[in-house]
Order: C-alpha cells, then sequence, then structure tokens
C-alpha cells in the first residue's frame, strides 16, 4: 500500500464515524486501524521511501512511546560498579538499576544534562560522577535511523459497552529536527529509561537504553509535517 492509496483508504475509515474496537486494552487503537485498511505488517510503501512506519494515538491522552535504544559507547563506568553503587536489591533478589533518568535528580541521583559547545548528553550522578555520554549527533541520527519517516493517526474516543474510535486527523513526518530533539531532552519531554541487573554469576544483563517520549510532543520531533487527513 502506498501513501495515496493509505490516504483514500484512511478518508473513508474517517467518514465511518466512531469504529468499535477490535481488541481491547491499549492496543486496541493501532490494531483495529490496521484491521480496517488491510494492513498485515504495521507499515506502509510510499515512493522514495523504504517504509513508512504507522503510529496512532488517542487525541488528549499521552502515553510513552519508545523512539529507539542506544547504548554503544556511552558508559564511561563499569556497568557492574554503576549497578552496585547506585541501584538496589530488586524482588528476585537480583542487585539492579531499572529507573527513568530526565533532567532533575531522580531517587537513585541520577540526572541528564546537555553540553551543546562539546554535542554531548551526559548522565551524572548528584555526585558530580559520570555515568554515560551520547553525542548529541549520534542520538539525533539514531532517531532518525529508527523513524525515518512515520505517519501519526490521531482519533477521538469514547467508552459505551467497548471502546470506540473516531481516526479524523493524520500527518506524514520526516527528518528529525535536531534543536527540538535537544530542548525535549532538556525539559524532560524525551526521557531516558535505564535497564540493568546483574545475574547470579555476576554477569550484566543490559535490556537496552531506551529513548522515550510522550506521544504528543513526537509530531514536533521531526521537520517536515504533512497533513494527510
Amino acid at each position: 500500500m502506498n501513501i495515496e492509496e493509505f490516504t483514500r483508504k484512511l478518508k473513508i475509515i474517517a467518514d465511518k464515524g466512531y469504529i468499535q474496537t477490535h481488541r481491547s486494552g491499549n492496543t486496541g487503537i493501532g490494531h483495529t486501524l490496521e484491521q480496517e485498511l488491510g494492513l498485515t505488517e504495521n507499515n506502509i510503501a510510499g515512493p522514495d521511501l523504504e517504509e513508512i512506519e504507522l503510529k496512532t494515538q488517542r487525541k488528549n491522552v499521552s502515553n510513552r512511546v519508545t523512539m529507539f535504544t542506544f547504548n554503544r559507547g556511552a558508559w564511561q563506568l563499569e556497568q557492574n560498579y554503576i549497578v552496585k553503587e547506585y541501584g538496589y536489591i530488586d524482588e528476585d533478589g537480583r542487585p539492579a538499576l531499572y529507573c527513568t533518568v530526565n533532567h532533575k535528580a531522580n531517587p537513585q541521583g541520577l540526572y541528564l544534562e546537555i553540553n551543546e559547545i562539546n554535542d554531548l548528553m551526559i548522565m551524572k550522578h548528584t555526585d558530580n560522577v559520570v555515568l554515560a555520554q551520547w553525542r548529541l549527533q549520534h542520538l539525533v541520527e539514531q532517531f532518525e535511523k529508527k523513524m525515518p519517516n512515520l505517519i501519526v493517526v490521531l482519533a477521538d474516543y469514547k467508552i459505551n459497552e467497548k471502546e470506540e474510535f473516531h481516526y479524523n486527523e493524520a500527518y506524514l513526518l520526516k527528518n528529525g529536527n535536531r534543536k527540538s530533539f535537544i530542548d525535549y531532552i532538556r525539559k524532560g519531554i524525551i526521557i531516558v529509561d535505564v535497564r540493568i541487573h546483574l545475574k547470579v554469576k555476576g554477569t550484566v544483563r543490559n535490556h537496552g537504553t531506551a529513548f522515550r517520549i510522550e506521544e504528543k510532543y513526537l509530531v514536533d520531533c521531526f521537520e517536515t509535517k504533512e497533513r494527510l487527513l
């Protein structure tokens, strides 16, 4: 399905008004739209584009979504040491560090700092120790790699016996916006989820450092915004 066909089908769906969810729960909004569109995969082919990811959002509701995960070369200290020094013992009895980090110090004392002069985002502890750092340019490039092009479809929603959606707004988004990306880290809109624990033998299990954003701000992370509906 190319963009033109997608847009045509989406207008037909919009004209139906409210559509009862095909699946209960948070994922119902995306699953229902895919079923109505006849999509078997969550992407749309387009001219000059390898693929376009499709995301759906309820209007006036903002959940966090993962933009990408990125660890490569970031950690400035051994992760084993970081977990033991700044982590805790989890419910399974393991040394662990699962926490959200933003521009303000969290309960573990971790926070993010932007140094644009050196093109860095730094994860620090309140004792001034640097735990990790990322090149800002590498983060923007990783975002563009994971979400090179994106269609966001917005829907009004209501609940009768089941949730119902009216898909009535859509945008095609292209090209990452570096300025917005960095600004959103500063404001705590883009956050970092650290997800590390130590196995029984003391080896590190890192599930990937996730960069996440509130859905409603995602559109502002792109330079180009074309309204489809």
